[in-house]
Formats: C-alpha cells, structure tokens, sequence
C-alpha cells in the first residue's frame, strides 16, 4: 500500500509539472519519474529474483503512468484553452503521452528489477542506464525542442558548488557561510586572466587550472586564522570572509601600487627620490559593470563553445562533475578522509588519536574551495561575463541548502540536491510565472475594472518574488519530515533515526570499514 501512494504521489506531480510546459514534456518528465520511482522504491525492497520485483512494481508503474496520461491530456485539452495558448498537436499528444507512460513504466520496473542483482552488478548496471540518460538527454531536449539543457546547467554548476561545501561541511563539520566568496575568485580569476578588457587572453583549459588554484590558496587563508574556532563562531568568521570578498571585487576599480622603499620610507627621512610606481589608477574589475566578454574554451573539432549551442557546455560541465566525484571520493576513502570524519566526530578525540587538526582543518578548507574555483571558471566562460552580485550572501546560502537538503556528507545526496534545487529555481520557477500570468490574462484580469488592482494582481502573481520563501518554507518541511536529507549518509541516518538503522548496516557502509575489509 505505501509502495501505491508512493506511485500515486509521482503520478499526480509529474502530471501537474507537464501543465507548466506541454507538448513533448510529458514524454520527458514520464521517463524521468520513472527513474526517480524505480530508484527510491528499489532500493526499499528485499533482495529477491529479479523479475520477481519487476513485476510487484508493475502495477504502481502502471498506475502513476495513467495518472500522468490523464493529467497530460486534460493539460492538452482544457486547460491549453484557458490560458490562451493552441493544444498540441494530436500526433504529439499521442505519441508524447504514449512515450510518457512507457518511460514511466519500463524505468519504473527495470530499475526496482535491479535491486534483485548482487550490490555490485546492481550498481553496474544502474550507472550504466544512467550514463545513457545523462547522455541523451541534451540530444532529446533538442529535438522535442523544451530547451532545459541551458537551465540544467546552471543547476550542475550548483553541483559542483554543493560538492566542494560538502568536504567542508559534511566531511570535516566545519559551518562555511561564505562559499561563494570562492566562488567569486574563481570566476574572477578567470575573467582576468581570459578578457580582452585587460589585454591578457590565456587559454580556458590553462585559466580553469589557474582558477581552481587561486580558490584553493584563499581557503587556506581563512582557514588560517579559523583555526581555534568551533561552532557559531566559525560561521560568523566565514560569513563575514563571504561579505567581504564581493565588495572588494566592486570596489578595486581604482588601484594604484607602489614601491613601499622610494615611496614612503625614504620621504621620512626627508630623502627626496622619484618614487617608483608599478600600477597608477588601474581598473582591475570593472566595479558594478563587470568584466565583459571572457574567453571561451574551445576544441579542434568543435571550434569555440558558444551560448546558441548548449550540448557542448552540458558535456564540459558533466566531464568536470564527473572528475570532481572522483577525486572527491579518493579523498573521503583515503587517510585525510577520514581524518576530517575523526575531527567531525570528535576534535579532541581524534587530537588525542595523532591526528594534526590544523592541517586538516586547513586541507578542509584548502580542497573544498577547489572546487568553487572550477565552477567559477566554468560560470564566467559560461555567461561570457561576471558581475559582483552575483556573489552575494544567498548565494551562500543556496550551496549550503543544496548540500543539506540533498544529505550531508552523501556525494550521491548532493547530486539531487542541487538537480532538484536549482531546476525548481531556474526551471520550473520561470515556467510557473508564466503559466500564471497567462492564466489570469485569460480568466481574472479581464473582470476587474479598476487598471490599479489589475497591475497589483498581475505583478504579485509572479512565484519568482517569492522564491526565498519557497526555499524557506522546502527546508522547514525537510527538517520537520526528513531532517538527514534526500539521500542520507548511513551514518547521518543513523543518528536520527537510531531505531530504523541496523548498526551492521550503517558500518558496512563507512569508508574505514570497506578498508579494514579489503585488507
């Protein structure tokens, strides 16, 4: 019965989310929530034949296509009309909603099928049909023209972002508040070193490198003087480090440097000397404009990447997820790994043990901030500019949400946290805006005399205004129902849920036991 509200659930929000775009969505949408199904509802059954599972799971795949199709069709038939716009097409309504439930139902009941293989071939087989996905989808986004591939990639940037605060965070339990201040360097970095604003035009795969770099060394200088503190503390040193470093960028418009010897000390002792100037009145970022244009990567095949053609960017962007979640990984399985789980756990405790906390701590943050700086490489090549607000507080914030909201300490957790964070802000958001303001153009508007209230009703009716609130309102119902996250760490889970998780379970998942294991 859980297992068919479950199925019923999915069915009835994929089928409202193809009122937002229409057409071919539902085709897209009904695959996708196949995945989601079979993967969530898999991985809850006991390990049994194959087929066995496929075809306990066939009725609930079954159902929630057929919810799909009818909210679908409704979509194409009733409410289309309401908001002023032409049903599609009979051959796509029949062959998008046909491909719909049959992505639904083949996803659905392959992937919980899985679960019935041995851990290691179920989890071969479950990277295999998702590296198919990954890979086709770009392509499929662009024949059924829904174009969400520029939109899924502002999402995988996030990504990368949740990945790099979550060594800080899930790994070592150091509260950073001020992420996307490396962020800012990296993206800074790059637009400095690749704009012809400045005369200096390195090549992208040189300037990326350089990027990650510079991010890596400014969090080994916060980490510095963070050293002896814990808690509140911590956050407050790091909040205030993320304040500062996007104003700085606004503000090193003027700079001026000089010899310190020619300049200043010998004018002291009245000894008069031209005075040696390196830099006068230099604009190093531009202040509120921003650096514009920054330069592009490109390869001998494909020529420089541009904004019209996105499948290049998704697979660039996919390529440097896909080398972070390696070298991430070797970390947390390594000796460093789990000297920062040690310092998360229990500080003095894990001094006690030999393990140095300054290096740790300042490696924490150090490898953390790496990653920032090639997501704000990538960013800056990305939009071809960057401008200082993008970097404020909430973009520190967003990060620390996607890396909570999906499960701290889960690479896995953070993945989907981001995927479904960001595409909800950047994707469905905007879809949602204009869903609604054509709906009310078509319905509620046109019955209200007064231009006043009808200008106040159209602007208020705009779901972006209340994007914060919505984030707001997400995280207070996840730590009500789910506080370890989308998909937890055993650990985590374990912790919150003493009762529900067996000690042999949660062990066999940590890293120093696969050690003790192998050797």
């Amino acid at each position: 019965m859980k297992i068919m509200r479950s199925g019923i659930t999915f069915g009835i929000v994929a089928g409202l989310l193809t009122f937002l775009f229409g057409g071919w969505s539902v085709a897209v949408i009904g695959s996708l929530m196949g995945v989601g199904l079979g993967m969530g509802l898999g991985s809850g059954l006991e390990r049994k034949d194959p087929f066995k599972i496929a075809k306990d799971m066939a009725p609930t795949a079954i159902v929630a296509g057929t919810i799909l199709v009818v909210l679908s069709i409704y979509q194409n038939t009733f409410v289309q009309h309401a908001i002023g716009k032409q049903p599609a097409p009979i051959n796509i309504m029949i062959f998008g909603n046909l491909i719909g439930f049959l992505g639904t139902v083949i996803f659905t009941t392959l992937l919980a099928g899985l679960h019935g293989l041995p851990e290691k071939e179920e989890q071969k087989w479950k990277m295999i049909l998702l590296a198919v996905l990954v890979v086709a989808f770009p392509f499929i986004d662009k024949l059924t023209a829904l174009r969400w591939t520029a939109q899924i990639i502002f999402a995988l940037i996030f990504v990368i972002l949740g990945l790099g605060l979550n060594i800080v965070v899930g790994y070592a339990g150091l509260l950073d508040l001020g992420y996307a201040a490396f962020f800012a360097i990296g993206a800074y970095t790059t637009g400095m070193l690749s704009s012809p604003v400045h005369g200096i035009q390195i090549n992208f795969w040189i300037v990326i490198w350089i990027a990650a770099v510079m991010a890596a060394l400014w969090g080994f200088m916060l980490g510095a003087p963070t050293l002896p503190l814990r808690g509140d503390y911590l956050a407050i040193v790091t909040l205030g480090f993320g304040e500062i470093v996007p104003v700085l960028f606004k503000n090193l418009i003027d700079v001026t440097i000089k010899e310190p010897f020619t300049c200043w000390i010998l004018p002291m002792f009245k000894i008069q000397t031209s005075c040696i100037t390196f830099v006068q009145d230099f604009d190093l970022t531009l202040g509120e404009k921003g650096i514009s244009p920054i330069g592009r990567p490109s390869l001998p095949l494909i020529g420089e990447f541009q904004s019209s053609n996105p499948i290049t960017w998704y697979f660039l962007i996919i390529a440097i997820i896909l080398l972070s979640v390696f070298i991430i990984r070797r970390l947390r399985d390594s000796r460093l790994g789990r000297a920062w789980m040690a310092i998360r756990e229990d500080e003095l405790a894990a001094a006690q043990m030999g393990i140095d906390p300054v290096k740790t701590k300042l490696a924490a943050f150090a490898l953390g901030a790496t990653f920032s700086g090639f997501a704000g490489a990538f960013y800056a090549a990305y939009i071809a500019g960057i401008f200082p607000s993008v970097f404020d507080f909430s973009a520190s914030i967003i990060i620390l949400c996607v890396v909570i909201l999906g499960g701290i300490g889960n690479i896995n957790g953070v993945i989907v946290g981001g995927l479904v964070l960001m595409t909800a802000d950047r994707l469905f958001l905007p879809a949602l805006k204009d869903f609604l303001a054509s709906l009310l153009t078509h319905t509620i508007l046109p019955s209200i005399s007064d231009p006043v209230v009808q200008l106040a009703v159209k602007d208020n009716a705009n779901p972006i205004l209340y994007r914060f609130l919505l984030f707001g309102l997400t995280l207070v119902i996840m730590m009500a129902v789910r506080p370890e996250g989308l998909i937890p760490n055993a650990q985590v889970r374990a912790e919150l849920h003493p009762d529900e998780a067996p000690v042999a379970v949660v062990e066999a998942e940590t890293p120093m036991n696969n050690k003790a294991k192998k050797g």
